[in-house]
């Protein structure tokens, strides 16, 4: 009885959300690119908010008792102050500065929202069931972003710009509000504590550091695409509502795609066919055909996410509930800092863009293949191999960056210290030789 109502109340959460997510995300980026943003000035948008993202994962992550009191009170407020502060952004178009401040929040609240939501359904739901919860979430959101897709297409087309992104923001977020509100009667622990496993800890670590990597290199992808798809519509003379219809066509691939791919070579697949239709893009110069592509990309992409959600499932009793989903909802985020800090730094042109993007993405496919034992084409002994020769090289990797940054910013600190006693010594000198004149 307690899942069956939980399933009803995080499906009609989804489904809310959903229109929500569909109306402020997927007009976010066209209403800044046809207002005059670059794709330089839209990278240093996202910037701000991915690296607030990745440092509250981050510390979510090695501190999970920060989330792990007073659980559905933080879900209620964090999910409820999510859709507020979204509310707000056409208002802040034409000042920048604090666009970036009051997006970077609001994306950055994101990451408990996710958190929290997947510790509500971990709760109940383990396992295959966690899988299938998240394919019932993932088609009822898609169908409800489909509903919100059309929404924006008229306001756009029907309302002239800006009245049309306020009204846009304002009665989506009230939806999204709706969202919240269902969430008062999911039951759910006041507290918890993260359990001990019994797999083994370097089998864990490498698998869900592979996984995580595997995920990024998605999001990657994908978010340097998202960042830059609307600028090259706007640059073959598509209309506004058009590249709006981007989302709707990506709406109606969310919605056939969790139903397309079952079993982890399926999941491969859709990521194989992901990466050749993301090639295709700057080549494309019907506005038309990047609404079927877009719907293309949407239902494989799922694949990716299938692939996580059902391995980190796994393992859940041996990363702890928060744990694993602060890697699953942070990946989006490591994926958007990466996306960010190449948007601001490449040229303005499709072939290297999207040609980058596809890069990244068949690196993603390279991890599948070769380093999950999961979906991997070689024998699982031999994936586990090759993962954990990965894993040894990005945690040698990361250990060098952390402590040639820790020594970098020490003698900085010493430099800074230094220059300061120096000034000082010059000041006092001068006052000397002042009074000495006296």
């Amino acid at each position: 009885m307690r899942k069956n109502v939980a399933k009803i109340l995080m499906s009609m959460e989804a489904f809310f959300g959903g229109f929500y997510v569909a109306v402020t995300r997927g007009l976010f980026v066209p209403m800044l690119t046809y207002s005059g943003y670059t794709l330089n000035e839209l990278s240093q948008v996202t910037f701000f908010a991915a690296l607030m993202n990745v440092i509250l994962s981050y510390l979510i992550y090695n501190y999970p008792s920060l989330l792990a009191k007073n659980v559905k009170m933080k879900l209620l407020v964090v999910h409820g102050l999510e859709r507020l502060l979204f509310a707000l952004l056409p208002f802040l178009i034409g000042i920048p500065d604090l666009l970036i401040i009051v997006y970077g929040i609001a994306l950055t609240v994101t990451i408990p929202v996710g958190v929290l939501l997947n510790v509500a359904l971990l709760n109940v739901f383990v396992q295959d069931e966690f899988v299938e919860i998240n394919v019932l979430r993932a088609a009822l959101g898609a169908a409800s972003s489909l509903l919100g897709s059309i929404y924006t297409i008229f306001v756009a087309a029907l309302i002239e710009a800006p009245a049309s992104y306020y009204v846009a923001y304002i009665s989506s977020s009230v939806v999204g509000l709706l969202a919240t509100a269902v969430l008062i009667y999911y039951n759910m622990p006041k507290e918890f504590s993260e359990s001990e496993g019994t797999v083994k800890v370097e089998e864990v670590e490498v698998r869900k550091t592979n996984t995580f990597l595997m995920l990024i290199l998605m999001m990657s992808g994908g978010n340097l695409v998202g960042l830059a798809w609307p600028q090259f519509l706007k640059t073959i003379d598509s209309p506004l509502y058009l590249t709006i219809a981007l989302n709707l066509a990506g709406n109606l691939g969310g919605i056939v795609g969790p139903y397309l791919w079952k079993g982890y070579r399926s999941y491969v697949l859709a990521i194989a066919i992901n990466i050749a239709f993301t090639s295709a893009i700057p080549f494309l110069i019907n506005p038309l055909t990047h609404v079927f592509v877009s719907a293309v990309l949407s239902a494989t992409f799922i694949g990716a996410n299938l692939i996580a959600s059902a391995i980190y499932s796994k393992y859940v009793e041996s990363l702890g509930i928060i744990k694993a989903s602060t890697f699953l909802t942070s990946s989006s985020a490591v994926g958007l800092l990466i996306a960010s800090v190449l948007g601001r730094y490449l040229p303005d042109t499709p072939l290297l863009v999207f040609g980058l993007a596809t890069l990244l993405k068949l690196l993603a496919l390279f991890v599948c293949v070769l380093a999950i034992p999961e979906t991997a084409v070689v024998p699982p002994r031999t994936a586990y191999g090759y993962g954990k020769f990965i894993y040894l090289v990005s945690m040698i990797g990361y250990t060098f960056t952390v402590e040639t940054s820790k020594r970098v910013f020490k003698l900085f600190i010493q430099l800074v210290a230094l220059v300061l006693l120096l000034i000082l010594i010059l000041l006092l000198y001068e006052l000397i030789m002042v009074l000495s004149t006296v």
